[in-house]
């Protein structure tokens, strides 16, 4: 089960809202913020999910993924491909649900 900020039990795990948190030379430290804190093992689906077929800069297409903390998923993106992250954390964000029987 996964509570949402209310404590009411919530059908999936959402994204709420997006913050740009600092700009650390040409990368941004961007945050999802999620409509509730995710369990152990959605995190892991989560964070080990294959990325979508990356395009791009190779400090992009070679780089790192997302990671949640609480209810949060942070990552440090290049400046331009931060519409390619949002899509990736959705994509993510969508398997964990499924598997882990949210979605």
């Amino acid at each position: 089960m996964v509570l949402d900020m209310a404590g009411t039990k919530s059908k999936d795990i959402r994204i709420v809202d997006r913050t740009t948190v600092k700009e650390i030379g040409d990368r941004f430290e961007i945050e999802w913020q999620l409509s509730a804190k995710p369990e152990l093992e959605w995190t892991e689906i989560f964070q080990l999910a294959a990325p979508t077929d990356r395009q791009g800069s190779p400090e992009w297409v070679e780089g790192g993924g997302p990671d949640v903390l609480g209810a949060v998923v942070r990552w440090f993106v290049p400046r331009e491909e931060i519409e390619n992250a949002d899509a990736e954390v959705q994509h993510r964000l969508s398997l964990a649900n499924q598997r882990f029987g949210l979605g």
